[in-house]
């Protein structure tokens, strides 16, 4: 069962943040494809940049309302309705979508990933493994490593920059310390992380280890040691 560490009011700003940037920019999605529609053919190969420019600010939008649906729905205090999936394809789906929206050109992203099934939360956890490579890009020099595997009977993910930097460790311990600002926007996308996580019945981490930073993401791959936990 998810820990509630924040005011119920807090919980529904999130929720009401969430509702109302998903809007505007959903709509301004849909306006983007009627136009290139409209433009088409030579027109549209000319602005391309453009049109890929403009969604990309799109998707950074959305992606900040997933944030705060996803901090929203951690008051609930409830286990996660997990599902069997495919964890392959939704560590997949999260690195397409966080690469997109946050990719550095001087960083690429390597994948290594096992087919792997398991249960999750898709909405949720994708919202979270997006949030942890966000911050892995930002530290990375050149490059950044996901690999995802079964460690015992977890599911493990982690991700790998090249970069001996204490930023992505001290912000996991400055946003999930006791005095910490719920409403810190540099501190909501750890909380995200760390609540998903503890609703899966999971855990979450950032280290230095050697030259590298790593965040590591963990939770049962059986849907029983979900519910056993949650008791």
């Amino acid at each position: 069962m998810t820990e509630k560490a924040l005011p119920e009011s807090v919980y529904k700003l999130f929720a009401r943040t969430g509702h109302d940037v998903r809007g505007p920019a959903g709509v301004v999605a849909g306006a983007l494809d009627e136009l290139e529609r409209a433009l088409g053919g030579e027109a549209t190969a000319r602005n391309a940049a453009f049109f890929t420019m403009a969604r990309r600010g799109v998707r950074r939008l959305l992606r900040l309302a997933d944030r705060y649906t996803a901090a929203s729905e951690l008051a609930r205090e409830v286990d996660a309705p997990v599902q069997a999936m495919d964890l392959e394809a939704l560590v997949r789906q999260a690195v397409s979508e966080a690469s997109f929206v946050y990719g550095r050109r001087q960083v690429t992203v390597a994948l290594d990933l096992a087919p792997l099934r398991g249960f999750a939360h898709a909405p949720s956890m994708t919202a979270a493994l997006a949030d942890a490579l966000m911050l892995a890009l930002r530290a990375a020099r050149s490059r950044v490593a996901v690999e995802l595997a079964a460690h015992g009977d977890q599911a493990r993910v982690v991700l790998t920059s090249d970069a001996d930097t204490a930023t992505v460790e001290e912000l996991f311990h400055a946003a999930l310390s006791p005095e910490s600002d719920p409403l810190d926007e540099g501190a909501l996308p750890v909380r995200v992380i760390d609540g998903v996580l503890k609703a899966h019945a999971g855990t979450a981490r950032a280290e230095r280890t050697g030259a590298e930073t790593r965040i590591t993401l963990e939770w049962p791959l059986k849907e029983a040691d979900h519910k056993a936990a949650g008791r």
